[in-house]
C-alpha cells in the first residue's frame, strides 16, 4: 500500500490542513459550548468548592479551565484538534502508508464530531489529541524505542489519563504492544523500557490530581464518579445509546441546578447512596455503592445485561449521532446542511477497511488495540458521541485504508469487487439491528415536527398559552414523554384533547410504520382515553420488540397495556402484562414497581412472586428510586396508605424532593386528608414552582381547601398554581387576583395576577373543577 510522494509534498499538505481546519472550526462555531468547567473554576479560584466537589471533575481539564477563560481555550482545542490530524497522518503513513495516512488526516479536518467538540468546554477532544500523540509517538519510534520518544509518549498518555481516567488503559495497552514489538530484543532492556514508559505515564496522570487534591482536598478514590458513571450506563432500561441515570436523581437536580452547582448529579448520586448505607459513607465508598448496584443488576438479570451490552456495541460501532449536551445537538442542528462527514458513516466505512486489512494480514495491531480499548471503555460505561469521539481516527484510518486499497485495484476487477461487496454489507449493517433504526427513527420524527421548542419556551414567557399549547402538541407528537423533561407551566398537558390532537398529529405526519411509531401512538391515545385504539397498537409494538427509556423512565408497550387493563377495572390482567414486560427485560424500575403493586392488590394469589419481585426492586435499584417508583406505582394501584409509607421513606432521607411531596399530597388525598394533602401540595410548588406537577390526583384537595378557606391568600395562590396548570386559566386569573387583594404587601402574589391578567388562555375546552365533597377535613387548610 506504499506510494511514493513528491518531497516537501507532505509537510505543506499537512500545513495547509490544520490551517484549514481551524479556519474552518472558528468559522462555523466561533464561540465556546457549556458552562459546566468554567463555572467549576471559578468555584475553584473563589474558594467556594467543596472537596467532594472536586472530585467529579477532570483533573487536568480544571486546571485548564482554571488557566484559561473559554475563549482562549476555545482557541486551543481547535489547535489542538490540527495537531491531533498530524498525529493521524503519522499513524497511517508508520503502520500503513503515507497516502493512508494523508486521507485520514484530510477527513478527520471535515468531521462533525470533531468540529463541534473543539468548540465545547469538555475534556473529550484533548483525550483524543493526546492519545493520538502518544500513539504517533509509538509508531515512529518502533522498532528502536529510543527512550525520549517512550518518554514523551508516556506524558502524553498519562496527560491523557489525568484528563480523563480511563485513559490509563490505553497507557497499560501500549505498554504491552511496545514490550510485544520488543519481544525478540533482550528481556531485560525491554521491561526497563516499558517500565520507562508506563512509570512516565502514571506519574503524568498523578500529578494534576495532586495538584486539585491539595487544593481543595478532593478524594482520589471518587474521581469523575466512576461508580455513578457505571451505574447511569448499566440499568435495565438501558437503550445502548446514552445514559439512564435515576429520573428522581435528574427531578431533583433540575430542582437545585444553579451556577453554584455547576454539576450536582454527582453530589445527588452520593446522597443517595447515603441515604441507603448511611451518612457517614465516604465519596470513595459512594462510588463502591453504586457499582454494587450494577453488579446486582448484572447477577439478578444476566440476560438483560448481555443484551445491553450488545446493544452499546452496535451503537459503538456504527449507530447514529447520540450527543448528551443540549447545545452540542443545536449546533450539530446548525452544522446540518454543510457537506461534513459524521461519526456512522465513517465507522461503517472503518469496518468494512478494518475488514479487508484483516483479509491482506496487514499489521495494524496498535490501532486496533487502541479501537478495542476505546470500545470496551464507552461499552462498559456508556455510550454517547463525545465518548466515541476518541475512537474516530480509527475508523477514519481503516476507511482511508479502504479507499486507497480500492484505488490501487482499479485494474483488479475480482479484488474491487470483493470491496465493494464488503463494503455493501458493512453499510446495511444498522438494517439489521432495530434499535439502531429506533434511533434514527426519533431523529426523524423530530425534525418532521420542526423545532416548536424555542417557540413553545417564547410563548411561555409571554403568557401565550394558546401558543405554547400548539407548540407542545408539536412536540409531544414527536415524543409523547417531553412533559418529563422541561417546564410546563400553563400548558393544559394531562388534557385528553391535547393528547388526542398530538396523537392525530403523529398518526397523519410520522405515520405508523415503525415499531416506535406504534407505541408513542398507543401511549397518546391512552392518554387521550381511547384504550380502544391503544391496545392493538401497544400489542403490536410490543410484538415488534420495541423498548425506549427516558432516563430509568421506560418507554414500554406492555405497561401501556397494563395501565389501560388497570383502567378497566382487569387488575389480574394489568399484573400479567407487567410480568410479561419483565420476562422480556427483566430489572427495570417501572414494570417492578407496578408489578409489586399489583401484587399486593391481589395478594392471595401473587404474595410469593410479590416478595421476589420487591427484593430485586430494592437490590438492583436504590433505596429511594425504589420507593419513590413503588409509591406511584401503588398510587396507581388504589393503595393510598402504601404510597404515603413510601413518600414519607423517600422525604425522611431527603426532606426537600418536590416531586415525592406531590407524591405525599396526592396519596394523602385518596386517604381524605386534605388539608395534609394542600400542605404538602404547596410544599411541592414553593420548591419546584415551574414543575408539571399533575393536578387530576389533587383535584378534590384543592376544591376542598378553596370551599373552607376561600378568603385565605396561601390556599388561593396553591389553587391559583393548580388550575393554570389544569388550563383553567380564567380560574387561576380569579384567583390570583383575589388573593394579591388579600395580601397587597406579598410582591410574588401582585406579579402573577399581574402575568395571568395579560395571558392568553390556552383554547383547550377543560372540564371545570369538581365540587367539594360533603366530608370536610378535620382541620382548616394551612399551606
Amino acid at each position: 500500500m506504499s506510494r511514493s510522494l513528491p518531497r516537501g509534498f507532505v509537510p505543506i499538505v499537512l500545513l495547509v490542513l490544520c490551517v484549514a481546519h481551524v479556519a474552518l472550526g472558528l468559522a462555523l462555531l466561533p464561540g465556546a459550548m457549556f458552562a459546566k468547567y468554567p463555572d467549576s473554576a471559578r468555584l475553584l479560584t473563589s474558594g467556594r468548592m467543596l472537596p467532594e466537589q472536586g472530585a467529579d471533575f477532570s483533573p487536568l481539564y480544571l486546571i485548564l479551565n482554571v488557566a484559561l477563560s473559554p475563549t482562549p481555550l476555545r482557541w486551543v482545542q481547535s489547535i489542538a484538534g490540527a495537531l491531533g490530524l498530524i498525529a493521524v497522518y503519522v499513524l497511517g503513513a508508520r503502520l500503513l502508508s503515507r497516502p493512508v495516512g494523508l486521507l485520514a488526516a484530510a477527513l478527520v479536518a471535515v468531521t462533525t464530531p470533531v468540529l463541534l467538540y473543539e468548540a465545547t468546554l469538555e475534556p473529550d477532544l484533548l483525550v483524543m489529541v493526546l492519545n493520538l500523540g502518544a500513539l504517533a509517538m509509538l509508531a515512529h519510534a518502533r522498532p528502536s524505542f529510543p527512550k525520549h520518544w517512550l518518554v514523551g509518549a508516556g506524558v502524553l498518555l498519562g496527560l491523557s489519563g489525568a484528563t480523563r481516567p480511563t485513559g490509563l488503559a490505553i497507557l497499560v495497552l501500549a505498554t504491552g504492544w511496545m514490550l510485544w514489538e520488543r519481544r525478540r530484543e533482550a528481556r531485560g532492556a525491554s521491561l526497563l523500557a516499558g517500565a520507562l514508559l508506563l512509570g512516565t505515564g502514571m506519574f503524568s496522570s498523578w500529578l494534576p490530581a495532586q495538584i486539585i487534591r491539595a487544593t481543595v482536598g478532593s478524594h482520589l478514590g471518587a474521581t469523575m464518579s466512576a461508580g455513578a458513571v457505571l451505574h447511569m450506563g448499566n440499568r435495565p432500561e438501558g437503550t445502548g445509546l446514552g445514559a439512564q441515570p435515576p429520573t428522581l436523581i435528574k427531578q431533583y437536580e433540575a430542582q437545585l441546578r444553579s451556577p453554584e452547582r455547576p454539576d450536582h448529579a454527582h453530589s445527588l448520586y452520593r446522597q443517595f447512596a447515603r441515604a441507603e448505607a448511611g451518612e457517614d459513607l465516604s465519596p470513595s465508598r459512594t462510588e463502591l455503592y453504586w457499582m454494587r448496584k450494577t453488579l446486582n443488576f448484572a447477577l439478578e438479570e444476566p440476560g438483560t445485561v448481555l443484551g445491553l451490552f450488545g446493544r452499546k456495541l452496535a451503537f459503538f460501532l456504527f449507530g447514529p449521532e447520540g450527543h448528551d449536551l443540549v447545545e452540542v445537538r443545536r449546533a450539530e442542528a446548525h452544522l446540518a446542511g454543510l457537506p461534513l462527514l459524521d461519526a456512522q458513516v465513517l465507522g461503517l466505512l472503518g469496518v468494512a477497511g478494518l475488514g479487508a486489512l484483516l483479509a491482506r494480514r496487514r499489521s495494524v495491531g496498535l490501532i486496533v488495540l487502541y479501537l478495542a480499548a476505546s470500545t470496551a471503555l464507552a461499552v462498559g460505561f456508556y455510550v454517547v458521541s463525545r465518548y466515541r469521539l476518541a475512537a474516530l481516527p480509527a475508523w477514519v484510518l481503516f476507511a482511508s485504508a479502504l479507499a486507497v486499497m480500492a484505488f490501487e485495484s482499479r485494474r483488479a476487477p475480482r479484488v474491487l469487487g470483493l470491496l465493494t461487496v464488503g463494503l455493501a454489507l458493512c453499510l446495511a449493517l444498522p438494517t439489521f439491528f432495530p434499535f439502531v433504526r429506533d434511533v434514527e427513527r426519533m431523529l426523524a420524527r423530530t425534525e418532521a415536527v420542526g423545532s416548536p421548542g424555542a417557540a413553545l419556551n417564547t410563548a411561555l414567557q409571554q403568557g401565550r398559552y394558546d401558543e405554547a399549547t400548539q407548540a407542545f402538541e408539536q412536540l409531544q407528537a414527536a415524543h409523547p414523554f417531553t412533559a418529563l423533561a422541561r417546564p410546563l407551566r400553563g400548558v393544559p398537558f394531562e388534557s385528553p384533547v391535547v393528547a388526542e390532537r398530538s396523537g392525530a398529529m403523529s398518526v397523519e405526519k410520522l405515520g405508523l410504520e415503525t415499531p416506535m411509531d406504534l407505541y408513542f401512538a398507543s401511549e397518546l391515545a391512552r392518554r387521550a382515553g381511547h384504550c380502544d385504539q391503544a391496545l392493538p397498537a401497544a400489542h403490536a409494538a410490543q410484538d415488534a420488540g420495541y423498548r425506549g427509556a427516558l432516563y430509568d423512565t421506560s418507554l414500554d408497550p406492555a405497561l401501556v397495556v397494563a395501565d389501560c387493563l388497570l383502567s378497566r377495572g382487569d387488575r389480574a390482567g394489568a399484573l400479567k402484562a407487567a410480568e410479561a414486560s419483565l420476562n422480556e427485560r427483566g430489572g427495570t424500575l417501572d414494570a417492578l414497581a407496578f408489578a409489586v403493586a399489583g401484587a399486593e392488590s391481589l395478594a392471595t394469589d401473587a404474595e410469593e412472586q410479590r416478595a421476589r419481585w420487591d427484593a430485586k426492586l430494592f437490590a438492583i435499584h436504590d433505596l429511594l428510586s425504589a420507593s419513590h417508583a413503588r409509591g406511584l406505582a401503588r398510587l396507581r394501584w388504589g393503595n393510598f396508605t402504601g404510597a404515603l409509607q413510601d413518600a414519607d421513606a423517600v422525604l425522611a432521607a431527603i426532606p426537600d424532593v418536590a416531586v415525592t411531596h406531590h407524591l405525599r399530597a396526592a396519596a394523602l388525598t385518596g386517604l381524605g386528608r386534605h388539608a395534609e394533602a394542600l400542605r404538602a401540595y404547596a410544599r411541592a410548588l414553593q420548591l419546584l414552582p415551574g414543575h408539571n406537577f399533575a393536578t387530576r390526583p389533587l383535584e378534590d384537595t384543592v376544591a376542598m381547601a378553596l370551599a373552607e378557606a376561600a378568603e385565605a391568600p396561601g390556599v388561593l395562590s396553591v389553587a391559583t398554581e393548580h388550575h393554570l396548570r389544569a388550563g383553567r386559566l380564567e380560574l387561576a386569573r380569579d384567583l390570583a387576583a383575589r388573593a394579591s387583594k388579600l395580601a397587597p404587601e406579598d410582591k410574588n402574589l401582585a406579579r402573577i395576577a399581574q402575568e395571568l391578567a395579560q395571558a392568553r388562555p390556552s383554547g383547550v375546552p377543560i372540564p371545570p373543577p369538581p365540587s367539594p365533597r360533603a366530608t370536610r377535613s378535620a382541620t382548616p387548610p394551612e399551606p
